[in-house]
């Protein structure tokens, strides 16, 4: 059984085919210890044009040196996560990487207000092969203690052996435990509290992701969750600790791999590569795997294996499906289209093989276009109804009061006006504004089985469309704007859409979301525009735990 608890990726903003840009020869990293700060790259050359050339002076693994007085560069986060990886790198929530190999135990996360849990690890010295490996992950929940062994057929223990993991799914106080069948292998899938995810792979790997409602309530070698580069290694206790010892190179075993190594890699690696389905860096992996079997041979070198195979077949992030305006979506494989139609009720999504949830949001005629009136979710048995008049939310039509909890559903704000609805096991997460705003979040258990407005979930966009033909008549689109509109509407959404953003919120297809706050803007004047400023405050917020200031216009 292999343990997994939320997969997430940075999908990114640019895709860079080109190796041109980097110097062949890499250049030796740096034998004092520096805070890392750096961008990735992607087949050797940098993903975000405001990096410097791609040299390998860092950690030597193909990331790329940020220009002087640039912050890291964000590559569209669509959910934080925190990394240890096979060859002894980490990357923090805000995705500094960094490599550590020193036998002890150190504390991943752990909750500093309102939440009694902490993620350790254990990292050891094997058979005396160089630097150090993970061997244990262990969770800490309120009582609770679950000891994952690392690289192990059967990882999981629970107090000790006490508490036998004896069902699927398997709830002990405020962890669940969920087994879920991937292709070629299993995923065990552990949540708890609010949304907080661990991934720990069959090899030597582990992932983090906690929400964007924890922001600022974390602490550990990850990071505050502040998403605010400037605090990475600069107060926190746990990171400061370990800074002396990061990125040490060990004789004969260069981070960049030897030439003999890499090319081992390679050969192990490639005939996976074919069939890779998700957006990997084969060469990050590669010179990984070059430095893990430099350090300790085949079954090191494995293991990263393992971790880049794992990474492949299974979906690295969670699936975020976006209604906003009028009416725009965002589709789980990032699609993006808008439709308008007065329909009382569309299937925006569900779970169409095993029929156990399904979202649906309720229309109403406005003049010209559509509004959200009410949003369903469906669980089994149980219908949450949250309805936009009076903000109402009903549980089996019967009124509930905010926070709720009910077995596996929990219904709680966020940032003060985004309601959460969060359904465990399947990790089916709504949240909603009441506004204009509704984000749809799901896990890789519904990889490929989806259907509805937000796609098929299977990270092929190609797929994602909607048919309203049958449906419901479609509201004609009111004009696009008069030439009297366009310049103050062309003035206010490329302020709002500024290169200030690029450092937070990492806009992207950023004409497209020009175009639609025009819209909004040309639709419905200055409210048009301030509506939808709020709403993308909103939706930064969720997506990547940054906090925006909407333009003076609308303060």
């Amino acid at each position: 059984m292999k343990l997994i608890i939320l997969s997430i990726v940075l999908a990114y903003c640019v895709t860079v085919n080109s190796q041109d840009a980097c110097p062949v020869e890499a250049e030796a990293p740096s034998s004092t210890p520096t805070v890392p700060t750096s961008c990735e790259a992607k087949e050797g050359e940098c993903i975000d044009t405001r990096c410097a050339t791609c040299k390998r002076d860092i950690l030597s693994d193909g990331l790329c040196e940020n220009k002087p007085g640039k912050s890291c560069c964000r590559m569209c986060q669509y959910v934080i996560e925190c990394r240890v990886e096979a060859a002894g790198y980490f990357r923090t929530f805000y995705g500094k990487r960094f490599n550590f190999q020193e036998p002890g135990k150190y504390v991943l996360a752990r909750g500093t207000k309102g939440g009694d849990w902490s993620v350790t690890l254990t990292m050891e010295n094997l058979d005396g092969q160089k630097g150090a490996v993970l061997t244990k992950t262990t969770l800490e929940v309120a009582g609770d203690v679950i000891d994952i062994t690392q690289a192990t057929a059967d990882p999981i223990t629970v107090n000790g052996g006490a508490d036998p993991v004896i069902a699927n799914p398997f709830t002990i106080g405020e962890v669940t435990i969920a087994v879920v069948e991937i292709p070629g292998f299993n995923i065990t899938v552990i949540e708890f509290f609010k949304l907080i995810v661990i991934d720990i792979l069959g090899g030597r790997s582990v992932r983090i992701a906690p929400d964007t409602a924890n922001k600022g309530l974390i602490s550990g070698i990850c990071g505050n969750l502040e998403m605010n580069d400037a605090d990475d290694f600069t107060t926190d206790a746990d990171q400061l600790a370990i800074q002396p010892n990061i990125n040490k190179e060990f004789d004969g075993c260069p981070f960049y791999g030897n030439p003999s190594d890499i090319e081992y890699c390679k050969g192990l690696m490639e005939p996976y590569r074919a069939v890779c389905r998700n957006n990997i860096n084969f060469y990050y992996y590669t010179l990984s795997c070059a430095f893990a079997y430099c350090m300790g041979g085949e079954e090191r070198a494995k293991h990263v294996l393992f971790d880049y195979v794992e990474t492949c077949a299974a979906p690295e992030t969670r699936g975020t499906c976006v209604l906003s305006g009028h009416t725009f979506y965002d589709t789980f494989d990032k699609a993006r289209y808008q439709f308008q139609g007065p329909c009382k009720e569309i299937l925006m999504a569900a779970d169409c093989y095993w029929n156990t949830w399904d979202v649906k949001v309720s229309h109403r005629d406005v003049e010209s276009y559509t509004e959200v009136e009410k949003v369903t979710i469906r669980k089994q048995s149980t219908v949450v109804d949250l309805i936009v008049d009076g903000k109402q939310v009903k549980v089996g039509g019967v009124d509930v009061s905010i926070p709720y909890s009910s077995e596996n559903t929990s219904i709680y704000w966020q940032d003060g006006d985004i309601l959460t609805t969060a359904i465990l096991p399947e990790a089916l997460v709504v949240k909603f504004n009441f506004k204009q705003l509704l984000v749809v979040h799901i896990r890789d258990p519904f990889d490929g089985k989806t259907c509805g407005i937000c796609g098929n979930y299977n990270q092929d966009s190609t797929d994602d469309f909607f048919d309203a033909e049958g449906a419901c008549a479609l509201t004609p689109n009111p004009p696009g704007c008069t030439e009297e509109q366009k310049p103050e509407a062309e003035r206010l959404c490329n302020s709002l859409f500024d290169t200030s953003i690029d450092e937070k919120c990492n806009v992207c297809y950023k004409p497209d979301r020009i175009a639609r706050c025009m819209y909004e803007y040309c639709l419905r004047g200055q409210q048009g525009f301030c509506d939808h400023a709020w709403e993308f405050k909103k939706e930064c917020y969720i997506k990547h735990g940054d906090t925006l200031e909407v333009p003076p216009e609308c303060q």
